[in-house]
C-alpha cells in the first residue's frame, strides 16, 4: 500500500468513527419504561377483594387519572401516552382498563401538564379513599435521577364528606406510575400504585 492509499484509509476511518459517535450516543441514552412493575401502597381499609388491575400499555406512562363516585370512590382508571425513546412523550391518550367496583355517577378527572407524567400520589385516607391528588414531574427529570424534580399537582378528587388521614405513595426515583391496583367490595377499599423505572440503554 502507496503511502498516500495509507493516510486516505486512515482519514476514512476517522470519518466513519466521527460519524458513528452520534448515533451510538443517541442509541445508548435512548429511554425506554421498563416491563416490571412494583406497586406502592397509597393506602385505605381492610376489607375488599382484589379487582382488576389497571394497567397502562408497554412503553407507555401514566399522565393522569379519572375517578366514579359516589357516597365513596367506587372505580379508577388512568391515561397513558407513549415514551418514545429520545424523551418526547405521544400526543395520543389511551385508558387502561378499570380497577375498583362499579357503582357512583359523577366522574372526576385529574390530569398532568403538558410532558409531564404521574409519579405519585397525595390525600387522604381512612376505611376507604377519600381523597387523591396526582404528582407529576418532567418525564426527563425522572429518567436524569434529578433529586428534587419539578413537580405539578392534578385536580385534587375527592369524594363527599370526607375524612380520614394523610396518606401518600411515591415511585422510586427514576419511576412513574403505570397502573392501578384495589381492593374493593361496595365501593373502593384500598389502592396501591403501579411503578416502572425509566432506563436508557447501556
Amino acid at each position: 500500500m502507496t503511502q498516500s492509499a495509507f493516510v486516505l484509509a486512515v482519514l476514512l476511518m476517522i470519518a466513519f468513527v466521527a460519524l458513528a459517535a452520534p448515533q451510538f450516543r443517541e442509541d445508548r441514552d435512548r429511554i425506554h419504561v421498563s416491563r416490571e412493575r412494583i406497586a406502592a401502597d397509597f393506602g385505605g381499609g381492610n376489607g375488599g377483594r382484589p379487582s382488576p388491575d389497571a394497567l397502562c400499555e408497554e412503553e407507555a406512562a401514566a399522565v393522569g387519572f379519572h375517578v366514579q363516585t359516589g357516597e365513596y370512590f367506587n372505580t379508577a382508571w388512568l391515561d397513558c401516552v407513549h415514551v418514545h425513546g429520545d424523551g418526547r412523550l405521544g400526543d395520543e391518550r389511551r385508558m387502561t382498563e378499570r380497577t375498583g367496583s362499579p357503582g357512583g355517577r359523577p366522574v372526576y378527572d385529574a390530569f398532568c401538564p403538558p410532558g409531564f407524567v404521574l409519579r405519585g400520589l397525595r390525600g387522604r385516607t381512612g376505611a376507604s379513599i377519600d381523597e387523591a391528588v396526582g404528582i407529576c414531574s418532567p418525564l426527563r427529570e425522572i429518567a436524569d435521577r434529578i433529586p428534587n424534580p419539578r413537580t405539578e399537582f392534578t385536580q385534587p378528587v375527592v369524594r363527599p364528606n370526607p375524612g380520614g388521614h394523610p396518606s401518600e405513595a411515591f415511585c422510586p426515583p427514576g419511576g412513574v406510575v403505570t397502573g392501578f391496583r384495589s381492593k374493593s367490595g361496595e365501593y373502593m377499599d384500598h389502592l396501591w400504585l403501579f411503578c416502572s423505572e425509566l432506563r436508557r440503554n447501556d
